[in-house]
């Protein structure tokens, strides 16, 4: 009797087989541009800080002299544990039957697997969006919530995680910058720039959603110093492009701008809401490299699996096939338990661009 493509998954390594087959069409990853994998043996994360910024320097001393003692740098630290993260996706009766029956009609084989395969392909990125939802929140605000609202079938948290962003690095405008006649974005860019170099940070990026990148290149400051950059070079055509505004901020040592751009549906009774996660008139601004590391702790199925069903991995995501009775169901599951620690938040830094002289 020929197997159906269902019972082929079920075999030992034919549902890994088509995880790698199809990886490179999944939505790319966000978080990773921030936070890198650190794997752990508990279900415990913590986000260790020390006092940023330059040491002081050795004092020059006479020899036969005792070296003088220097205070060591602060520690804070926080902490708590890491969530899980799952979801699963089932066919019904007739969802089979529907695939029953295109299979027997001897339908190419591309569209009997795109039934199987979207469920597979979902379950693989949903535990990565919500790890790009803690990011982009994180980033943007400085905290983690969660409510009814980012996550309205799961846990609520009382009170928000905050990674403890100094108040100090926190700023408002010269202007709102909505007002693009009497904004200064570039003047609030070389404060938040000033600022952080006083405290011994090279900022490198900050980002930005795409109506604050569209109120900053259409302000009267922008366009003036813009045009006077462009004025010098030997094309003189000013279109003030991101490309031409980050070349104007290299050449004044300034960070370059990142526009966030992410769209992650949130589920509620079955209907699905996009939303951008990244706060809406928020500026963040980042050294180079990484923030911190994206905390992966174990999961109990994967050492003590269950004898009906059929396992995968997708970049730390444990994926699973199994079926029902009564009524008959097929249900692809993940399931990750992982959260973001944000080890440089000292050397970070948040505009608000919608409050003037201060960030709240």
């Amino acid at each position: 009797m020929e197997q159906t493509i269902l019972q082929e998954l079920r075999q030992k390594g034919a549902f890994q087989a088509l995880i790698d087959a199809t990886a490179e069409r999944y939505r790319p990853i966000v978080w990773k541009n921030f936070f890198g994998w650190k794997d752990v043996t508990d279900l415990k994360w913590e986000s260790i800080t020390g006092a940023s910024g330059p040491g002081a320097a050795a004092t020059v001393v006479s020899f036969d002299s005792a070296a003088p003692l220097r205070s060591r740098k602060s520690i804070s630290k926080v902490s708590g544990e890491i969530p899980s993260i799952r979801e699963k996706f089932r066919m019904t009766e007739k969802d089979l039957q529907e695939y029953l029956n295109i299979s027997k009609l001897g339908a190419t084989q591309e569209r009997i697997l795109k039934l199987i395969i979207d469920d597979i392909k979902n379950a693989a990125e949903a535990p990565h969006k919500r790890l790009d939802i803690f990011t982009l929140e994180a980033l943007s605000t400085g905290q983690i919530t969660l409510n009814t609202t980012n996550n309205p079938d799961g846990m609520v948290w009382e009170t928000a995680i905050d990674y403890g962003m100094p108040s100090g690095n926190k700023k408002g405008v010269t202007a709102v910058w909505s007002d693009v006649a009497n904004s200064k974005p570039i003047t609030d860019i070389t404060t938040i720039c000033d600022l952080a170099a006083a405290n011994g940070h090279k900022l490198e990026y900050m980002y930005m959603r795409r109506a604050m990148f569209n109120y900053l290149k259409n302000s009267a400051e922008t366009k003036s110093y813009i045009t006077g950059y462009a004025i010098g070079k030997a094309e003189q055509k000013v279109n003030l492009s991101l490309q031409l505004i980050n070349e104007y901020l290299l050449a004044e040592s300034m960070p370059q701008i990142r526009i966030v751009d992410v769209q992650i549906g949130i589920e509620k009774d079955g209907n699905v809401t996009n939303f951008n996660p990244f706060a809406e008139h928020r500026v963040a601004f980042t050294p180079a490299g990484l923030l911190g590391e994206m905390y992966n702790g174990p999961i109990v199925e994967r050492e003590i699996p269950v004898k009906q069903v059929t396992y995968a991995e997708y970049d730390r995501v444990l994926l699973k096939k199994w079926h029902d009775i009564d009524p008959i169901s097929e249900f692809t599951g993940c399931e990750l338990n992982a959260f973001p620690a944000w080890n440089n938040v000292l050397s970070c830094y948040l505009l608000n661009t919608n409050n003037v002289n201060t960030y709240a």
